[in-house]
This record gives C-alpha cells, sequence and structure tokens, in this order.
C-alpha cells in the first residue's frame, strides 16, 4: 500500500516549490465535527491545502488529482473515517512528510461534508527524526500501514422543553398512534433524554492485494426520564446499532482510477442532503426506546450498498430497509435503487436516481379507498452549482416524478433554492432562500397525486419547520424557507430559519385526521434558530428554540383555540 502514495509525494514535492506566494488561507469551509459523526455522509468536496514557510496555500487542479489517484478519496463517495484515517497514516510513513493530517466540516447539520487535507514537507536541510513509538491516542487501538482498529464511543444527553405541543391539540393529532399514551396538550412538558453507544470498527489490507475489508458492530442503550410528548413515563432500550462489513477495492484497471466499495448491514444511508433519503431517517426512536428528539438511532436495518468511482463519476446501487419501531407490525418496506452522480470539485454537482419499492406491506389512502406503496418509482435529476463564477453565489435543485406500476398515481415533487456565501467576510455569512414543492391530491381526478418524501428528512434540511414537521408529514406541502447563517468560530455557527408552509391541496388524505379534510391551505409559519459548538474536539453543544404559529388550516379543523407551539431544546454529544 505505501507505494501507492510516493507518486503523489514527489509531485507534491516538485510543485511546492512553483506556489505562488498568495495569501495565507483563513477559509471556513462549515463546522468541524469529529468524523465519527458524519459516517456514511456523502462527501461534497475535497479541499488540499500544503505548507510552507508557515503558511497553507490551497493546491492547485492538478494536485488535487493527484490526491484523488493517490487516497480514492473524492467528492461524491461517502466518508468513511477508518478508510481516511488509514490512508494519513499510511502518508506518514514517507520520508518526504513533515506532517500530514485531516479534519472534516459541515456547512449543513445534516448535509454532504467537506474533507479538508493538510500537509507540510520537510524543508531543505530538515532531517526526519526516527521516531520513537508512541502511544496511540483513544480510542485507537491499532494502527499500522495496513490495519486500523478503533473503539467507538458515543454519548449524549438533552433536556427539552416543549410549550403547546400539537398546537395544544395533543389527543387528537396522535389519536391511532399506539405509543402516544399520554400526549402533550396545552401546558408546558418538560423531560431529559440520553444514549451511550460503545462499539469498535476497523479496516486492514489482506497481503500485498488490492483487497481492504471493513466493519463495524456497536450496541446502543437510550432512555428517557420521564413523559415526552408522546408517551408516558421513563423508559429504556438497549439495541445492537451498527453492524456491517464492506470491502474497498481500489485502484483497479489500466489506468488505476477505478475505485468499488461494497457493502452490507446495518449502516448509515443518505442521498444528496437528504431530500428522499436521509441518514437521520434510517430508523424509530419513540415509545420505549426513549429518544424522540436525541434521535440517537439512525442506522437502516439493512442497507447493501454498491459504489464504483471512475475519474468524476460515482456509480451507485442499493438495497434500502428502514428500522421500524414494533416487531409485530412490521410494513416490510424496502427499497431498491441506483444512481450515476458527477462532481468536478469546483462548480458542478450533478445527479440521477432510480428508486423502486420492490416490496411493501404499507398502503395509501385514497378517495377511492387504498393502494399499495409496493410499486412506486421514483426518478430523482439533481443539480448543484455552486460558487458561479467566483461571486459565491450557489443554486439547488432536485426534481422527484413518481409513478406506481400497480397503481393510477403519479405525483411530482421539487425544490430549487438560491444563495450566497461571502466566506472571505468576517462570520462567513450566508443566505439561502428555498421553495419547496410536494404536490398533494386532487380529488376531482381518479388519478392518485399525493407525493411520497421516501425516507426524506435531516435537521437543517428537510425537517421543514421541526413542530410542523410532527403533524404534517410529507406530500402536499409547499414551503418558502428563508435561511441566514454566520460561522462565529470555525467550531460554532448560528442559522436562523423561516418557513412559510401551504397545502397544494384541501384533500389532505394521509395526514393525520384532524386535518384530513382542509378548509384553508395556510398552514402557517415557524421560525427556528439553531446554534452548534463543538468544543475540546470530541463534543457538541447543539442548542435550538423553534416557535410554530398556526394558520387558517390548522385552527379551522378544531372548534375549540388552538396556541402557538414553542420548543426549546439544550443537547450535549460526545464522539470518539
Amino acid at each position: 500500500m505505501k507505494n501507492l502514495y510516493t507518486s503523489f509525494t514527489l509531485f507534491l514535492l516538485f510543485t511546492l516549490l512553483r506556489i505562488p506566494a498568495f495569501g495565507q488561507i483563513d477559509q471556513i469551509f462549515g463546522v468541524e465535527v469529529v468524523p465519527n459523526t458524519v459516517e456514511g455522509s456523502p462527501i461534497r468536496a475535497v479541499v488540499i491545502l500544503l505548507e510552507k514557510d508557515g503558511k497553507e496555500y490551497l493546491a492547485d487542479s492538478l494536485e488535487i488529482q493527484a490526491f484523488y489517484d493517490a487516497f480514492n478519496i473524492k467528492p461524491g463517495s461517502v466518508f468513511r473515517q477508518f478508510s481516511v484515517d488509514l490512508a494519513i497514516s499510511v502518508f506518514l510513513k514517507q520520508e518526504e512528510i513533515k506532517s500530514a493530517g485531516y479534519k472534516v466540516y459541515t456547512p449543513e447539520i445534516s448535509g454532504p461534508v467537506v474533507l479538508v487535507i493538510r500537509s507540510s514537507f520537510w524543508s531543505e536541510g530538515e532531517k526526519k527524526e526516527k521516531e520513537s513509538k508512541k502511544d496511540l491516542p483513544f480510542p485507537t487501538l491499532i494502527e499500522t500501514e495496513r490495519t486500523k482498529l478503533t473503539l467507538i464511543l458515543n454519548g449524549a444527553v438533552g433536556f427539552y422543553h416543549d410549550q403547546n405541543a400539537f398546537f395544544s391539540k395533543g389527543a387528537e393529532f396522535t389519536q391511532g398512534n399506539t405509543v402516544a399514551n399520554n400526549p402533550a396538550g396545552r401546558g408546558p412538558r418538560f423531560w431529559g433524554e440520553t444514549f451511550l453507544e460503545p462499539g469498535i470498527a476497523g479496516i486492514t489490507q489482506l497481503g500485498k492485494s488490492k483487497i481492504y475489508p471493513y466493519g463495524a458492530v456497536t450496541f446502543l442503550v437510550s432512555g428517557r426520564n420521564s413523559s415526552d410528548i408522546y408517551s408516558e413515563g421513563i423508559a429504556g432500550k438497549g439495541t445492537i446499532e451498527r453492524l456491517y462489513g464492506g470491502v474497498l477495492l481500489p485502484q483497479l484497471g489500466k489506468s488505476q482510477q477505478l475505485h468499488i466499495d461494497l457493502s452490507a448491514g446495518r449502516q448509515f444511508f443518505q442521498l444528496n442532503d437528504g431530500f428522499l433519503f436521509s441518514r437521520f431517517s434510517g430508523s424509530a426512536n419513540a415509545g420505549e426506546r426513549g429518544s424522540v428528539y436525541l434521535n440517537s438511532r439512525t442506522a437502516f436495518q439493512m442497507t447493501a450498498w454498491a459504489k464504483v468511482h471512475w475519474k468524476k463519476f460515482n456509480f451507485s446501487a442499493y438495497y434500502v430497509e428502514p428500522q421500524e419501531l414494533f416487531k409485530d407490525r412490521q410494513s416490510d418496506t424496502r427499497y431498491l435503487g441506483g444512481g450515476v452522480s458527477y462532481n468536478d470539485n469546483k462548480h458542478l454537482d450533478l445527479a440521477l436516481h432510480y428508486i423502486t419499492i420492490n416490496s411493501s406491506k404499507a398502503t395509501y389512502a385514497t378517495p377511492d379507498g387504498r393502494i399499495s406503496l409496493e410499486g412506486l418509482q421514483t426518478i430523482n435529476p439533481k443539480v448543484w452549482v455552486n460558487n458561479i463564477a467566483g461571486t459565491g453565489i450557489f443554486v439547488k435543485s432536485e426534481y422527484a416524478f413518481q409513478r406506481n406500476r400497480n397503481a393510477d398515481m403519479v405525483a411530482n415533487g421539487w425544490y430549487l433554492g438560491g444563495g450566497i456565501v461571502k466566506q472571505a467576510w468576517k462570520k462567513s455569512p450566508s443566505l439561502y432562500y428555498r421553495f419547496a414543492f410536494m404536490q398533494g391530491d386532487d380529488p376531482e381526478t381518479t388519478r392518485f397525486e399525493r407525493f411520497d418524501i421516501l425516507q426524506g428528512g435531516g435537521l437543517g434540511n428537510w425537517i421543514q419547520g421541526i413542530n410542523f414537521k410532527k403533524i404534517l408529514g410529507d406530500g402536499n406541502l409547499l414551503t418558502h424557507r428563508i435561511e441566514m447563517k454566520a460561522f462565529l468560530a470555525k467550531n460554532m455557527d448560528l442559522s436562523f430559519d423561516y418557513f412559510i408552509l401551504m397545502a397544494d391541496s384541501k384533500s389532505n388524505l394521509g395526514s393525520l385526521a384532524p386535518i384530513a379534510t382542509l378548509q384553508d391551505k395556510n398552514f402557517g409559519q415557524e421560525f427556528t434558530t439553531t446554534y452548534r459548538y463543538f468544543f475540546k474536539r470530541n463534543y457538541l453543544f447543539l442548542g435550538l428554540f423553534s416557535w410554530a404559529n398556526p394558520g387558517k388550516a390548522i385552527s379551522s379543523s378544531f372548534e375549540s383555540n388552538v396556541y402557538d407551539w414553542f420548543t426549546f431544546q439544550a443537547s450535549t454529544f460526545m464522539f470518539f
């Protein structure tokens, strides 16, 4: 494996000599996060910083391509911590390398990540001293050029206060929900939640081959100390969370630009920024699991995932089965899909996916009865354009066309957003506007037209109003979103989100019972403030306040008054 990096090292040594004397890099790529926390997330961009005379400079396109070829870590691929750790440890063995490391940043809480590699070289006349054996930092157990084995230790504690949950109509909104044995209503509801997730993960090279098996297993215990907004009293549960294995096959083919990653088991899965599949929607956390706000369990029950990377293209095929709450009431909904994406690590991020529900016991409610989810087909193109003409302006859009091969069903969903990021300004402020359309059903036609967001979600992206999400779900929803964000430091950000939520149709079958038929299309508005602070590298404080104001679509569904819904959330996470 060591030979894979020699050409890259020599290439950087040569190009480092011709780096122009531009200013030192002082750029915020997002909030720095612990790599463990973004396992399985898409890599949006890779940034390489080279050090000379105490200053850092951005690598050019040729240097970046050399890194891609040597490390098999590319935009559009999936982030796996131990494979990057192993690559860096091997890179550090090179005689010319003084130091090398990486950091991971998330511009959004649940979006793709930015991987930043930093490397410095010995100056002329300097000599690399033979390193004495060092104690491995916790939680690493073994780290060599061929193997990385590490413990996993994650956990969190959070305290939550909701005022007038469900707009004071908890009993009405949760009718038929088997976990809602004590739904919150008018007034306050305060409780705490916690979880602990120990485990182990590793990767190794088989002999001198280009075969690198990897895997992980964790066990998660979660609980709450009193009633949450759904359920009564204390609860707790321990289950296997992650349990998967896979194999990396890098640098195949004559040009060594073909890379394959195969994996299967209980693992994380996400497409793009979570519009249709979010890594935070893989599992259930309510009821006896006692983690309805911490959302501690996110691994899908089964994900088989094949990824092929060639040059700037990424090809994927996947089988996904979410983890459901009750073993005796499984819908057995399973997804099959595949796609191709292109990412030039500069401006363009394009993709096209096809997804089908190949089996399910679940059904859609329609004016003419019920139809099965099984047979639903989704075609999903994506166009993201970043930093247009160097101005910081960006545009993001996805479209999803749906039809059901077993029923008369056609639906559409899409979003179009744009904004600007000024990274050169103090605090790197950004402004973003997005309109999202998720079609509702027209009861005047025989065709069913309500959009299904599949497994979409994710705080900061597709939870469109953290309070409204709990009653509106997906489909029949038009939203305007305005977000203002600033990075107060490289480990801290503050964002303000404002949502206006409307219905596409007054026929709202498929939603909760009180709002199945609407008198008005105005659901209401919600304002959310989110604060993220990573401290002492392995700890995260997440604070959130959200105020939801019901519109006529909600108030006209009840004879008595509804009230504004407030939520205050404070959580501290630990990641090793």
